[in-house]
């Protein structure tokens, strides 16, 4: 499956209201390409941290739904997280990873080992955990990540796409910091009265 597709899906699924939490590199570019509604921060470096942050969001705003989209080698620089996360336990965190077992951003290196990511987040308490094969269809895709929205958090699906080019692209409309301010007044314009949909 295409890292586009997979984006595609979740954006088909999310209601418009959810906050989307990105990992640096190709899944993020990904989200970013599907053009969806939802109010989205898109992490930087260091690698590894969108995790944390997706964890933090989701305590701090119990009320909204928290959806990471992250990278297989972004989330392998913090596997530690997953315990965290299974131990804090919070009701409104999804997370997709897209698994395409290469660090795509930094030039395409192998990720280390046969790291299986479904497992580690069963082994480190996580109740539900989906792992469609490499040849699953659209549509028994799009059912496993329903089936993790729908489900009480945290909830995971691990979805393998194919290896793809994943150059950076031209400079955005603003830079990280400027990204960062606009989505701090956007998040707290929703928090004012008669500001959520």
């Amino acid at each position: 499956m295409r890292r586009s597709t997979l984006a595609r899906i979740v954006a088909g699924v999310l209601a418009e209201d959810d906050i989307v939490i990105c990992s640096l590199g190709s899944a993020g570019r990904a989200w970013r390409e599907v053009s969806a509604p939802n109010l989205t921060y898109f992490a930087s470096d260091p690698m590894g941290m969108a995790p944390s942050l997706a964890l933090g969001f989701a305590l701090s705003r119990p009320e909204d739904r928290v959806v990471l989209i992250e990278g297989d080698g972004d989330l392998a620089m913090n596997l530690g997280v997953l315990a965290a996360i299974a131990g804090a336990a919070p009701p409104n965190l999804r997370m997709v990873v897209f698994a395409n077992g290469r660090y795509e951003t930094g030039g395409g290196q192998a990720l280390a080992g046969r790291l299986d990511l479904g497992a580690a987040a069963r082994a480190c308490g996580w109740e539900r955990v989906e792992s469609p094969p490499p040849r699953a269809d659209e549509p028994d895709v799009a059912a496993a990540v329903r089936r993790m929205y729908d489900a009480g958090g945290p909830a995971m699906v691990v979805q393998p796409v194919e290896s793809e080019a994943s150059p950076y692209p031209q400079a955005g409309r603003w830079s990280q910091v400027d990204d960062k301010a606009v989505f701090q007044r956007r998040l707290a314009a929703r928090d004012e009265p008669g500001g959520r949909t």
